[in-house]
């Protein structure tokens, strides 16, 4: 099926990257995750790196889900236990890289955001992105939640 929506965990790809963290305990998921946002940082977004914006975004809403202003995202209800599969708090170190990931693997003009149909599709995937960014940034700037 590819994609179905414009949600972090909307396609195929997330859902594989969700159903391995699921198997794993708190200490390899956020081991994975760190690896995630790493590798997409160090591609810088070039379309040779091996880490699809799929398995970051997924990634980053897994930490998002994880802060307190994060556990009501609309697309937590689908996994209702990953706002419980990293250990708490999540650190600023931890959402920073998140949110640097995001940047490198989503950059404006990537193939992500070519590869939508229609205009409001591609809007309804900023505002999922924006969202996490939102929830992510306080954190990443170091403030306590």
């Amino acid at each position: 099926m590819g994609t179905w929506g414009s949600g972090p965990f909307d396609s195929d790809t997330a859902e594989d990257f969700l159903d391995d963290l699921e198997e794993q305990s708190a200490p390899q998921r956020l081991a994975v995750v760190e690896k995630t946002f790493r590798s997409a940082i160090e591609g810088g977004g070039s379309s040779s790196s091996s880490m699809l914006p799929e398995d970051v975004m997924a990634a980053a809403a897994v930490v998002a889900a994880n802060v307190p202003a994060g556990r009501s995202l609309a697309w937590n209800e689908e996994y209702p236990s990953v706002t419980e599969w990293l250990a708490k708090p999540i650190t600023p170190a931890l959402a920073s890289s998140a949110i640097q990931a995001l940047e490198a693997a989503l950059p404006t003009d990537g193939w992500f955001w070519r590869s939508w149909v229609d205009a409001e599709e591609r809007s309804e995937a900023q505002a999922a992105i924006d969202r996490l960014r939102s929830v992510l940034r306080p954190i990443g700037e170091g403030e306590p939640r």
